[in-house]
């Protein structure tokens, strides 16, 4: 915000220049005092004593004890496992309860105490906020699901958390140091991806016709549709974006509500390119979510997980014994599922048990290709025999990960392999789409909170998000 900007601002215009150049020095100074005061515990646990500088404080007392006339407080911001312990003469602050947030500033000195190396003598100390009931370690992941606003308050589930945001970024980061370029696809949208009738259909409040589209309008199930058309003139695309389903059921594997990890690479005809690009962005998130670190890391929130997880790192322990995934067709799965004496159902298809026995015999995650073309979506292409050039990605502890094919090139074959041989009105654009330069592309698609559920080993899917939606329960 420069002085230029000022000047500009129509809020300042009435402002004289001297004014306005003793607001900004007066903000320059405001900067540069929460920059040299505030500090996160993380960064303030690593550094040394340095009694001639006062330092500021601000969480949540997470323990806490008196002696003689001193409080000493275990503080801890959130954003770590880590907390700094805070000596508060009764003279400054004469309780500082349990569960409190507070803000403390002070000088940062040596301890005395064998615990830690140093402590924040507190010379200013206030009470922000108390909590009537502060017992959440003592509750079961099942308990904290029926208060969700208070379910950051659990250490168990914040460090979740913070895994997720760490799942999140180090995406990001995977894909734009693949020169992928980030998306965001519309969560409206006019047409079913996957023709599977579980979307959810949005409604003007009132309304007794479709009069604000003037069709149809859905909440979107899956981004792909939209990513194959930016593939007609960028070349490489991805989006983490909000997907809906209105799938009747409670049980710990399904959410009406959760994110999708989306590509799609244009100019590709070959199903290995893409499923080695899965196969090394699961790699990369194995290696960021489940290496060895200190408590600053995602390893010290690993292990704080508590009740959600007990961290046996079934997929990053395969992957570092794998030089590569197997990749196997889906008619030789059927003959490695017969041979083990897997019963199969007479169509053919793997459910989840069947999933996760190939992934047993495999010792660990396993791609299935070439499924029939009566087992996926109209959109995928497909050999002369039948088969779709299309791949699952099966992993320890969920099945089913990822999911992914090569896409019908031509209008032709597209409408061709249509339910019923017609093209749904709402999906004409996207077959136009291949007479004006969409050319062939492929992609994939990972349910981001079943990734973090796959590499933590969450054991139910409402764990890996804030605020999850599920049948009969949308209350906040």
């Amino acid at each position: 915000f420069s002085l230029v900007d000022m000047l500009k601002s129509s809020l300042l215009r009435g402002l004289r220049l001297p004014e306005c150049k003793k607001l900004r020095r007066a903000s320059r100074s405001s900067d540069a005092s929460v920059a040299t005061t505030l500090s996160t515990v993380s960064d303030l646990s690593r550094r040394s004593a340095d009694p001639t500088k006062t330092v500021e404080v601000r969480g949540w007392v997470k323990r806490s004890h008196k002696t003689g006339g001193m409080t000493f407080a275990h503080v801890s911001d959130g954003l770590s496992t880590e907390t700094v312990q805070v000596v508060v003469p009764r003279s400054v602050c004469s309780s500082l309860p349990l569960g409190s947030g507070i803000v403390a500033r002070g000088l940062w000195k040596e301890s005395s105490g064998s615990q830690q190396a140093c402590e924040l003598e507190a010379t200013e100390a206030t009470v922000m906020v108390k909590d009537s009931d502060p017992r959440y370690s003592s509750l079961t992941p099942d308990q904290l699901r029926k208060s969700l606003p208070m379910r950051s308050r659990s250490d168990d589930f914040s460090a979740l958390l913070r895994m997720r945001s760490r799942l999140t970024m180090a995406t990001h980061r995977f894909f734009q140091d693949a020169k992928f370029v980030h998306v965001d696809t519309p969560i409206l949208t006019a047409n079913d991806c996957e023709g599977a009738g579980e979307t959810f259909v949005v409604k003007l409040e009132g309304a007794k016709d479709d009069s604000f589209f003037g069709h149809d309008v859905f909440l979107s199930v899956s981004s792909q549709l939209h990513l194959e058309a930016v593939t007609a003139g960028i070349s490489r695309v991805y989006t983490i974006a909000r997907a809906f389903r209105a799938e009747k059921n409670q049980s710990s594997t399904h959410m009406s509500e959760f994110s999708m990890l989306e590509i799609e690479v244009s100019l590709c005809e070959s199903l290995d390119e893409i499923m080695d690009i899965a196969e090394s962005y699961i790699r990369a998130m194995a290696r960021e979510l489940c290496s060895t670190g200190d408590a600053s890391t995602a390893s010290g929130d690993a292990g704080a997980l508590g009740a959600y997880s007990d961290m046996a790192r079934q997929l990053f322990g395969s992957l570092s014994k794998m030089e590569r995934i197997p990749r196997i067709r889906h008619a030789e799965a059927l003959r490695v599922l017969k041979e083990i004496g897997h019963k199969l159902p007479e169509s053919g298809a793997l459910s989840r048990s069947a999933e996760l026995a190939l992934v047993y015999h495999f010792h660990g995650p396993v791609f299935v290709t070439h499924f029939p073309a009566d087992q996926k979506p109209f959109y995928m292409k497909r050999t002369e025999q039948g088969e779709t050039e299309s791949f699952d990605l099966l992993c320890p502890f969920v099945g089913e990960l990822a999911g992914g094919s090569l896409r019908v090139s031509t209008r032709e074959q597209l409408e061709r392999q249509c339910p019923d041989g017609k093209l749904p009105e709402a999906l004409k654009w996207y077959a136009a789409m291949r007479e004006r330069g969409k050319p062939p592309s492929g992609g994939f698609g990972i349910g981001f909170e079943r990734l973090l559920q796959t590499l933590l080993e969450i054991r139910n899917i409402k764990d890996t998000t804030a605020f999850p939606r599920w049948f009969k329960q949308c209350k906040c």
